[in-house]
């Protein structure tokens, strides 16, 4: 009866000791991929933001706003009884997610206009569009190499039918280059229109 006993704790003890050992070869994968899936999910969700902020950029350029400077607060402006800008109103979209749109620790990344413009409808004048390219440098919380760098750079695009005119000041006929548009050579991707186009500029410059 002894030796049943003492055989019988001696297999509940080596099956006990593989499971840990299976279970501390498994965790760690099994950690990694939660952690990728959840790194994963929070830069859809920044992309889904960027999107929402892009057509509220473009919404305002629509309405005759002007493009506004890299840290506008359309809050701000109109509080001070001014209309928002495009910059403005983009900013403070993102801002209403900030707490998960990670730009990591020490990051500045702003979002930027790669171009903003008017396209042409030679038939029909009022059936203009304007077009809007609003970039971000995002941040994984987890980077997935081969997956998802860090940085991962992410663009978005929105067109709409425009409603009210630009100012006359308020565009130009060529790309410009420069503030507010830091990164425009960066981001091309749709390439910007080349024909019956407008830029828009900022009045009075930045």
């Amino acid at each position: 009866m002894r030796n049943n006993t003492c055989t019988k704790r001696l297999k509940f003890r080596g099956i006990g000791g593989q499971a840990l050992v299976e279970t501390a070869l498994v965790l760690p994968l099994v950690l990694l991929l939660l952690f990728a899936i959840v790194s994963y999910g929070l830069y859809i969700n920044a992309v889904d933001t960027i999107q929402q902020a892009v057509r509220v950029g473009a919404r305002t350029a629509a309405i005759g706003d002007t493009l506004g400077c890299p840290g506008d607060s359309a809050a701000t402006q109109l509080s001070q009884g001014h209309h928002p800008t495009v910059y403005g109103a983009v900013d403070d979209q993102l801002n209403h997610d900030k707490p998960w749109l990670s730009t990591g620790s020490g990051s500045t990344a702003i979002p930027v206009i790669s171009y903003a413009a008017i396209i042409g409808n030679d038939a029909n004048p009022q059936q203009n569009n304007v077009i809007v390219t609003v970039a971000y440098s995002y941040h994984p919380v987890i980077p997935i190499p081969g997956l998802l760098p860090n940085p991962v750079e992410v663009a978005q695009t929105y067109q709409m039918m425009v409603e009210t005119p630009q100012p006359s000041n308020g565009t130009t006929p060529t790309m410009p280059t420069g503030s507010p548009y830091e990164e425009t050579a960066q981001w091309t991707q749709p390439p910007p229109p080349t024909a019956g186009v407008t830029y828009l500029i900022q009045p009075g410059g930045c």
